[in-house]
């Protein structure tokens, strides 16, 4: 009596992935057992760049290259001019896009309103049409709206 089996529990069995496709089935397995039970789904994060790329924004201590150095300095000179530049390229590029950006912005604006115009002119054609008369016996129907006076 000390030792009951119970017959509901299943044995777990360690199954090795010999293949990335048998990881994926794994996995699947995994999530399909229990159904009800919620999956968590990151959300997609911000990209957030390294400490080179993202720098402050005013750096007050801007080395010249031979400026009192010592023989130790020169390496310190190195990264300090390394995220310098590193620093302005970031801002530059990031100019360079907003830049892009604004041009496509402004360009999309100017298709829209090329767009529209030909629209209302098409509309204004179409009205003109169908109140004068002048549309040919094929398009009478479509141009009355769907009736067919003829």
């Amino acid at each position: 009596m000390a030792e009951e089996t119970q017959p509901d529990k299943e044995e777990k069995v360690v199954v090795v992935a010999k293949r990335p496709a048998d990881v994926q089935r794994i996995k699947l397995e995994k999530l399909m057992k229990n159904p009800s039970k919620p999956v968590f789904i990151p959300e997609k994060r911000e990209g957030k760049l390294p400490k080179v790329f993202n720098p402050p924004e005013f750096v007050r201590n801007i080395w010249g290259s031979s400026a009192g150095a010592g023989s130790g300095d020169f390496h310190v000179y190195r990264s300090v001019r390394r995220r310098e530049y590193a620093r302005q390229k970031f801002i530059n590029e990031m100019a360079e896009q907003e830049k892009l950006d604004e041009e496509y912005h402004v360009k999309m604006k100017e298709h829209e309103k090329a767009a529209e115009l030909r629209t209302a002119k098409k509309r204004n054609k179409r009205r003109v049409d169908r109140s004068s008369g002048t549309c040919p016996i094929k398009q009478r129907q479509k141009c009355l709206g769907g009736i067919n006076y003829i």
